[in-house]
């Protein structure tokens, strides 16, 4: 497998997270009734948001330096 091709995966699966932790962050909003969240809805929507945040900055960065690689700007 070349450094593209593996590139290519981890890109792949950084996005497949991204997606699954945005899903998560959609739900737990969906699941918020009423005017007033409780401070736990708010905790749990604040950790969550955060989790979506990392793996949404991890995707980024592997599709920048698989952009790199493809473009041949980068030694990867």
């Amino acid at each position: 497998m070349t450094q593209i091709q593996l590139l290519r995966e981890e890109c792949l699966a950084a996005l497949e997270h991204y997606a699954h932790e945005a899903q998560k962050t959609c739900e737990l909003l969906g699941d918020v009734e009423g005017a007033a969240p409780s401070l736990d809805q708010l905790l749990s929507v604040s950790a969550q948001t955060q989790c979506e945040d990392n793996a949404l900055e991890s995707y980024l960065l592997l599709r920048q330096r698989l952009f790199d690689a493809w473009n041949g700007s980068s030694s990867f």
